[in-house]
């Protein structure tokens, strides 16, 4: 096999795509106050597992390790807001 191809194998956007959507749910939840997600516990236990997806499918690939840092990022942002 081809070089390029294989990189273009081992990169894994669509990791970071559903890290993308998985964010934005849960910050929109926390705009709108919607009552799943409104538990520190609902939202930490959601971000663990989703990493913890992420990093296994991943297999600490660069993209899994972005797509778990935005996921992060978005729970950090509704604990201090």
């Amino acid at each position: 096999m081809n070089e390029i191809e294989e990189n273009k194998k081992s990169r894994m956007y669509w990791l970071v795509y559903v890290s993308l959507i998985l964010s934005a749910i849960m910050l929109l939840a926390h705009g709108l106050d919607v009552s799943a997600v409104a538990r520190l516990s609902t939202r930490l236990g959601g971000t663990i597992l989703f990493s913890a997806i992420f990093i296994i499918v991943g297999r600490d690939r660069p993209m899994a390790i972005a797509a778990t840092a935005l996921l992060w990022i978005a729970f950090l942002i509704t604990v201090f807001n």
